[in-house]
């Protein structure tokens, strides 16, 4: 007899073919897929609000209440409705802490998980669990490549931020990791791991597992943080091999198999089909910065983006096989595409410390969908270092003569947290475009008091207000706007809030 066996011999894994086991392992197999139905009800209706909001929810046509007539009270549903929101946008302290309504939604996502995982007696016995924990694993695989896709299809369908998806992703990876790791462990508790593994069937799962594992343990943060070049890597290559072994490892898998496969190869084709190779300048800024700037008259088609999206770049010759996103520092122009990118590890650093003034360039995109500002009376644009690539551009959009918001351009409060005065070398801060660009140099003024400044700026917009407040930065000056935002609705006020960042 050789290494394989087709199957496990009934001796060694007699408590495997009972009756009872196979009633609860065969109400798992039907039971499972509706699991794939639920989130595409949630999915489909994120899409519906989305596209509505989108295109038939028109703004308010007025700015301000008529001259002598008095800003009307929000009726008791509205003020109850606005208290909610600020309940969910509250975000604790703490340096992994989410908002409650990101927590909200990842502790519903996890509750529905566990209520598939428990639903009707599956506890009853470790194949049966083993059973179910294979499928919660597999079954959460198609919306774990879905939310990985890096050519924006949630964030085109339903508007969620890149960072919103990514937190998502990784949840989920966590969840098909340690289920597929629990899945082995029960299993193996109702025959031995030495004798499975000569199972062919169950030896490329025992190889997927461990394959999990790895991206997992390189999905921690700390770890994650230090060695993200490695950490890309792995989980590329890992995940290529994860598919065909899965593949054939239970026939009732494939359909999940299929869909994860058909997803990745779909967004692989449309980062192909939407690349563009192009020559790019460098110019060193302070703070350990580069500046990108892309030549998009190069390219064989018209390149069009919004303030406030990103693209995904490639430089061969200083990290292959890599993308790395970056938002969109220029507003929208025929020629130039710049990039800001502070210097950090990898990729980043091997750009910065460059002797080569040009490089060529492949990126991918735009994608985002950035919040559109209609029927606002003032909008809020923090930034915090290199955050300025979001709000730079996006104040300019707003306050031009022409464009999407000529005729009704709302104020524009700017502010820029810095940490020395020569950061302000970043950007053109002309005051010919119309916009009060105030810079805050911590190392001259320490550090601003960012819920206030909030406040007082929503306040100053004036009584039945609609305020947007748009910010991208580090943390806690995220976490501070959000807050003030929050504290200023469960007051009343109607007051919206937009963030964007890259965190991994």
């Amino acid at each position: 007899m050789g290494f394989f066996i087709d199957k496990i011999p009934t001796p060694l894994s007699p408590n495997r073919d009972g009756d009872f086991i196979k009633e609860g392992t065969g109400f798992s197999r039907i039971f499972a897929p509706t699991y794939n139905l639920v989130l595409l009800f949630i999915f489909l209706f994120l899409t519906g609000s989305y596209f509505y909001n989108l295109h038939f929810r028109k703004p308010r046509g007025e700015k301000q209440p008529l001259l002598g007539e008095a800003a009307k009270a929000p009726s008791k549903f509205t003020l109850y409705y606005r208290r909610v929101r600020s309940v969910l946008l509250y975000q604790p302290k703490g340096r992994y802490s989410e908002s409650y309504g990101t927590t909200l939604v990842i502790a519903s996502y996890l509750g529905l998980n566990a209520f598939y995982l428990f639903f009707h007696g599956s506890t009853r016995h470790v194949t049966i669990f083993g059973d179910r924990l294979g499928f919660i694993a597999v079954t959460n695989m198609p919306i774990l490549f879905l939310l990985g896709a890096k050519t924006g299809l949630l964030v085109q369908w339903t508007g969620w931020s890149h960072e919103g998806y990514n937190i998502l992703h990784r949840h989920a990876g966590r969840v098909v990791a340690s289920a597929a790791v629990l899945h082995v462990v029960f299993y193996s508790l109702a025959c031995p791991i030495s004798v499975m593994v000569h199972v062919t069937t169950i030896f490329v799962a025992l190889l997927a597992t461990i394959s999990f594992v790895i991206i997992l343990i390189s999905s921690i943060a700390p770890l994650r943080n230090k060695t993200y070049e490695l950490f890309l890597y792995l989980h590329v290559y890992l995940v290529v091999a994860i598919l065909p072994l899965l593949y054939f490892h239970f026939e009732r898998v494939r359909p999940y198999v299929i869909a994860s496969a058909v997803i990745f190869v779909w967004d692989r084709i449309n980062r192909f089909k939407n690349a563009h190779h192009v020559i790019a300048h460098t110019t060193i800024l302070s703070g350990n910065t580069v500046k990108l700037s892309l030549n998009v008259n190069s390219t064989f088609r018209e390149i069009h983006w919004k303030a406030g999206q990103y693209v995904y770049i490639s430089i061969a010759n200083l990290a292959r096989q890599q993308a790395h996103p970056f938002t969109i520092a220029s507003p929208p122009n025929p020629n130039n595409l710049d990039l800001i990118i502070r210097a950090r590890k990898g990729f980043s650093k091997s750009l910065f410390l460059s002797e080569s003034p040009e490089h060529k360039v492949t990126f991918h995109g735009p994608y985002g969908s950035p919040p559109v500002f209609d029927g606002y009376d003032r909008v809020i644009l923090l930034a915090g270092g290199a955050g300025i690539s979001y709000a730079y551009p996006e104040a300019i959009q707003l306050s031009a003569a022409d464009g999407h918001y000529a005729g009704a351009n709302p104020d524009v409060d700017f502010l820029w947290v810095v940490p020395s005065r020569d950061f302000t070398s970043w950007v053109d801060l002309k005051e010919d475009y119309n916009v009060d660009f105030k810079v805050w140099v911590t190392a001259e003024q320490g550090r601003p008091d960012i819920k206030k400044y909030v406040k007082d700026s929503i306040i100053a917009a004036g009584p039945g207000s609609r305020v947007a407040v748009a910010v991208c930065g580090p943390g806690p000056l995220v976490r501070d706007s959000r807050n003030a935002c929050s504290e200023m609705l469960w007051e009343g006020l109607n007051v919206s809030f937009y963030s964007e960042n890259f965190g991994w």
